[in-house]
């Protein structure tokens, strides 16, 4: 996975199509995936992550690689709905180059907590863009493992809106 990888369905046939009563929150729905492809491990694997198994999701998730970035990881594959908070290409970029007023930003702050406590780490919060509007968002970040032990990136999630004062 090195490039955006094409959404087949959009947020709201994905809102429509979700079965009543099911979880509407992406951060505990792709906790609960995340936990899925575990099994008996402590990480899955990037090789577990397939796009095509999680469309009501994908389109807000991102990959992190750690391997060789460890201080800032870089970007390696992402949903479309993430890119189009990307003013410029977000593959092959470092958390680091992401200002803290972007749902990007907001989305990889805690990077660093979660490879060093090596757990799932979910967030939820406001930030004011540039231009002065609030946004709400959640956000989450798993560890992933091609060895089974050491973690060798982030599965993550970001999902947002603005709130517009009348």
């Amino acid at each position: 996975m090195t490039e955006k990888i094409p959404d087949s369905v959009g947020r709201e046939e994905i809102k429509e199509s979700l079965p009543q009563g099911m979880e509407q929150r992406l951060v505990l729905r792709l906790l609960n995936h995340w936990r899925g492809l575990c099994g008996e491990r402590d990480y899955p694997s990037f090789a577990d992550v397939i796009p095509d198994d999680m469309p009501d999701m994908w389109h807000s998730c991102f990959v992190l690689e750690v391997v060789g970035h460890e201080e800032y990881p870089v970007f390696r594959a992402a949903g479309g709905e993430i890119i189009s908070y990307a003013p410029d290409s977000l593959i092959g970029t470092p958390v680091s180059a992401w200002e803290p007023n972007t749902l990007i930003g907001v989305a990889v702050r805690h990077t660093q907590q979660v490879l060093r406590k090596g757990v799932p780490m979910s967030y939820g919060n406001e930030f004011i863009k540039v231009d002065g509007t609030k946004v709400l968002y959640r956000s989450i970040l798993l560890p992933m493992s091609d060895d089974g032990e050491t973690i060798s990136g982030l599965l993550g999630a970001a999902n947002c809106r603005e709130v517009h004062e009348e």
